[in-house]
């Protein structure tokens, strides 16, 4: 029998029907934006796509910080996000990239990583120079990439990257091992003929687990990365959550000392580096693995040691390129980056 909708009881029925619709179409078109503060629905807005984020010239973190932060903050940005079909999309472009650095694909791999884990996913082009192009390559920074239609791209296995997740608290057993082997590897590319060095996997461990301890990323993941050149192995660990500087446990004391003696963010970073400050656990076997590479250092074994987090980045090996970052600019998360030489491994 068919229903007239212009009568008083068939009339309420529609409109009960027509809210049941649109409240199912708007659970259906709800994404996770908890980086970007409250979860947001995109079923009243257009279906547009997502305005490139253009990287620039220069896209080598250690040498141009500043303008690689401003990058990697749009790339987070919440207006920097649009559609591609269903997907939420972030669209990077790299064409006019003529330097780049593997630090700053060890960042963006960690982003990419973060961001998908929310159901945001980025596509990209590659630089025109054909060595800048070469290196994204090498580095493996499309293996969790997705070109302009969205289709990821082909796979490469050209340098070592290890995801470790950080909800258990604690490394697992297949996490020493994956660390391991890495090491052993490492060595095996600087000497030729094989060989181990425990105290690297030792500042390796440590490190990794104060990463697991400070780290507030959605996917719960921290990036281990290495890359194998000629001469020198480059170690990078590298975590998007909030930073060190945001998330360590001051005693009451030395933060009254802070105050009274009016302490840079750089002093209180280097401050954590000699274990100046409690672990935010409390747990007494803690905090390890800041002391251990400022001591790797020290005595050889690391060389070239940098460390970026929040609005701080500290050159152990060039104490005058040291400093904190103009206003509003900071990197949400921390890098710590090292090299290891055939030399340093005689050394120690």
């Amino acid at each position: 029998m068919k229903k007239y909708y212009t009568e008083s009881k068939y009339k309420k029925w529609n409109t009960t029907r027509s809210k049941k619709t649109i409240r199912s179409k708007q659970k259906r078109n709800k994404y996770d934006d908890t980086a970007f503060g409250t979860p947001v629905y995109n079923f009243r807005k257009p279906k547009r796509k997502p305005d490139p984020v253009i990287a620039p010239l220069n896209l080598c973190l250690l040498e141009n910080t500043e303008e690689c932060l401003v990058f990697f903050q749009k790339i987070r940005k919440r207006k920097s996000v649009g559609k591609i079909g269903r997907s939420n999309m972030v669209q990077m472009d790299l064409s006019n990239v003529a330097f780049i650095d593997y630090s700053t694909v060890c960042v963006l791999i960690a982003i990419i990583t973060d961001l998908k884990s929310r159901g945001i996913f980025i596509t990209s082009n590659l630089p025109k120079s054909q060595e800048c192009k070469q290196k994204v390559l090498d580095c493996g920074l499309l293996n969790v990439m997705y070109d302009n239609q969205g289709r990821p791209f082909k796979r490469v296995d050209t340098s070592d990257l290890h995801f470790i997740e950080k909800g258990s608290k604690k490394l697992t057993k297949s996490d020493n091992r994956r660390i391991s082997e890495t090491v052993r590897r490492a060595c095996q590319h600087l000497s030729g003929s094989g060989g181990y060095n425990k105290r690297l996997r030792t500042i390796l461990l440590e490190i990794c687990g104060n990463s697991i301890e400070w780290g507030g990323t959605q996917n719960r993941q921290w990036l281990l990365g290495v890359k194998y050149e000629n001469d020198r192995a480059i170690f990078t660990v590298t975590d998007v959550g909030v930073g060190i500087l945001n998330t360590l446990k001051k005693k009451p004391f030395v933060r009254l000392s802070d105050v009274i003696q009016a302490k840079s963010d750089d002093d209180v970073l280097r401050g954590a580096f000699i274990k100046k400050y409690g672990s935010s656990s409390q747990k007494i076997n803690r905090n390890k693995g800041l002391p251990s590479i400022r001591t790797g250092f020290e005595d050889g074994l690391l060389r070239n040691l940098k460390v970026l987090t929040n609005n701080v980045i500290l050159h152990y090996d060039n104490e005058s390129n040291s400093g904190e970052f103009r206003e509003n600019l900071h990197f949400k998360g921390t890098l710590y980056r090292w090299v290891v030489t055939q030399e340093s491994l005689k050394i120690n």
